[in-house]
Protein backbone atom coordinates (compact mmCIF):
# COMPACT_ATOMS: atom_id res chain seq x y z
CA UNK A 1 0.00 0.00 0.00
CA UNK A 2 1.70 3.15 -1.23
CA UNK A 3 1.08 6.53 0.43
CA UNK A 4 0.78 9.69 -1.58
CA UNK A 5 3.68 12.17 -1.32
CA UNK A 6 1.33 14.93 -0.16
CA UNK A 7 0.26 12.89 2.89
CA UNK A 8 3.89 12.22 3.80
CA UNK A 9 4.70 15.92 3.46
CA UNK A 10 1.80 16.79 5.76
CA UNK A 11 3.25 14.42 8.36
CA UNK A 12 6.76 15.86 7.96
CA UNK A 13 5.72 19.51 8.23
CA UNK A 14 5.07 19.46 12.00
CA UNK A 15 8.40 17.66 12.49
CA UNK A 16 10.26 20.37 10.62
CA UNK A 17 8.54 23.03 12.72
CA UNK A 18 9.45 21.21 15.93
CA UNK A 19 13.14 20.97 15.04
CA UNK A 20 13.30 24.75 14.90
CA UNK A 21 11.74 24.93 18.35
CA UNK A 22 13.82 22.13 19.83
CA UNK A 23 15.63 24.40 22.23
CA UNK A 24 12.59 26.49 23.17
CA UNK A 25 10.48 23.46 24.11
CA UNK A 26 13.19 21.70 26.03
CA UNK A 27 15.41 18.74 25.35
CA UNK A 28 13.20 15.92 26.56
CA UNK A 29 10.02 17.35 25.06
CA UNK A 30 11.56 17.80 21.62
CA UNK A 31 13.11 14.30 21.81
CA UNK A 32 9.71 12.83 22.57
CA UNK A 33 7.88 14.86 19.94
CA UNK A 34 10.33 14.15 17.15
CA UNK A 35 10.70 10.48 18.02
CA UNK A 36 6.92 10.08 18.10
CA UNK A 37 6.47 12.02 14.87
CA UNK A 38 9.28 10.09 13.22
CA UNK A 39 7.67 6.83 14.34
CA UNK A 40 4.33 7.91 12.88
CA UNK A 41 5.95 8.88 9.58
CA UNK A 42 7.93 5.63 9.51
CA UNK A 43 4.76 3.66 10.18
CA UNK A 44 2.91 5.42 7.38
CA UNK A 45 5.79 5.15 4.88
CA UNK A 46 6.44 1.46 5.60
CA UNK A 47 2.80 0.56 5.09
CA UNK A 48 1.96 -0.12 8.72
CA UNK A 49 5.01 -2.15 9.72
CA UNK A 50 6.48 -1.93 13.21
CA UNK A 51 10.08 -1.98 11.89
CA UNK A 52 9.37 1.15 9.84
CA UNK A 53 7.92 2.84 12.90
CA UNK A 54 11.02 1.98 14.96
CA UNK A 55 13.35 3.28 12.27
CA UNK A 56 11.27 6.45 11.96
CA UNK A 57 11.32 6.98 15.73
CA UNK A 58 15.09 6.53 15.83
CA UNK A 59 15.44 8.99 12.95
CA UNK A 60 13.21 11.51 14.73
CA UNK A 61 15.22 11.13 17.94
CA UNK A 62 18.49 11.67 16.05
CA UNK A 63 17.01 14.72 14.31
CA UNK A 64 16.11 16.14 17.72
CA UNK A 65 19.63 15.60 19.05
CA UNK A 66 21.18 17.16 15.94
CA UNK A 67 18.89 20.20 16.23
CA UNK A 68 19.71 20.63 19.92
CA UNK A 69 23.42 20.27 19.26
CA UNK A 70 23.29 22.82 16.45
CA UNK A 71 21.35 25.25 18.64
CA UNK A 72 23.79 24.85 21.54
CA UNK A 73 26.77 25.31 19.23
CA UNK A 74 25.36 28.44 17.61
CA UNK A 75 24.37 29.85 21.01
CA UNK A 76 27.87 29.26 22.36
CA UNK A 77 29.45 30.86 19.28
CA UNK A 78 27.15 33.88 19.56
CA UNK A 79 27.92 34.31 23.26
CA UNK A 80 31.66 34.07 22.61
CA UNK A 81 31.45 36.61 19.77
CA UNK A 82 29.45 38.98 21.98
CA UNK A 83 31.97 38.60 24.80
CA UNK A 84 34.86 39.35 22.45
CA UNK A 85 33.12 42.43 21.06
CA UNK A 86 32.36 43.67 24.57
CA UNK A 87 35.99 43.20 25.63
CA UNK A 88 37.16 45.04 22.53
CA UNK A 89 34.78 47.91 23.31
CA UNK A 90 35.94 48.03 26.93
CA UNK A 91 39.58 48.30 25.85
CA UNK A 92 38.73 51.14 23.48
CA UNK A 93 36.81 52.97 26.20
CA UNK A 94 39.70 52.60 28.62
CA UNK A 95 42.12 53.93 25.98
CA UNK A 96 40.02 57.04 25.39
CA UNK A 97 39.57 57.62 29.12
CA UNK A 98 43.35 57.66 29.52
CA UNK A 99 43.76 59.94 26.49
CA UNK A 100 41.22 62.42 27.85
CA UNK A 101 42.83 62.36 31.29
CA UNK A 102 46.20 63.19 29.78
CA UNK A 103 44.71 66.06 27.76
CA UNK A 104 43.10 67.56 30.85
CA UNK A 105 46.39 67.76 32.77
CA UNK A 106 47.62 71.36 33.08
CA UNK A 107 51.01 71.46 31.44
CA UNK A 108 52.90 74.71 31.17
CA UNK A 109 53.88 75.69 27.70
CA UNK A 110 56.71 73.44 26.62
CA UNK A 111 58.03 76.04 24.19
CA UNK A 112 58.98 78.56 26.86
CA UNK A 113 62.70 78.40 27.58
CA UNK A 114 63.83 77.98 31.17
CA UNK A 115 66.46 80.28 32.63
CA UNK A 116 69.05 78.49 34.71
CA UNK A 117 71.36 80.62 36.92
CA UNK A 118 75.08 79.91 36.62
CA UNK A 119 77.45 81.44 39.21
CA UNK A 120 80.89 82.41 37.93
CA UNK A 121 83.48 82.89 40.70
CA UNK A 122 86.07 85.67 40.69
CA UNK A 123 88.78 84.76 38.19
CA UNK A 124 92.00 86.21 36.81
CA UNK A 125 92.25 85.90 33.01
CA UNK A 126 95.49 87.26 31.48
CA UNK A 127 95.93 89.67 34.35
CA UNK A 128 92.35 90.91 34.16
CA UNK A 129 90.30 90.24 37.29
CA UNK A 130 86.74 89.20 36.62
CA UNK A 131 84.42 89.77 39.59
CA UNK A 132 82.09 87.00 40.71
CA UNK A 133 78.78 87.25 38.95
CA UNK A 134 75.64 85.29 37.94
CA UNK A 135 74.58 84.73 34.39
CA UNK A 136 71.38 83.07 33.20
CA UNK A 137 71.46 80.43 30.51
CA UNK A 138 68.39 79.83 28.38
CA UNK A 139 67.53 76.12 28.10
CA UNK A 140 64.80 75.05 25.71
CA UNK A 141 63.00 71.76 26.25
Amino acid sequence: MKKSPSKILLLLLPLLLLTGCASGIGGAASDLALAGGGGAVGYEVSGGKIGGAAIGAAGGYLASKVAQSEFNSSTKDAEEEGYNKAMNQAVKQQYWIIQNQQKSLVVKDEHDPRLVPVVFPETNINGVIQNAHVEYLSIEP
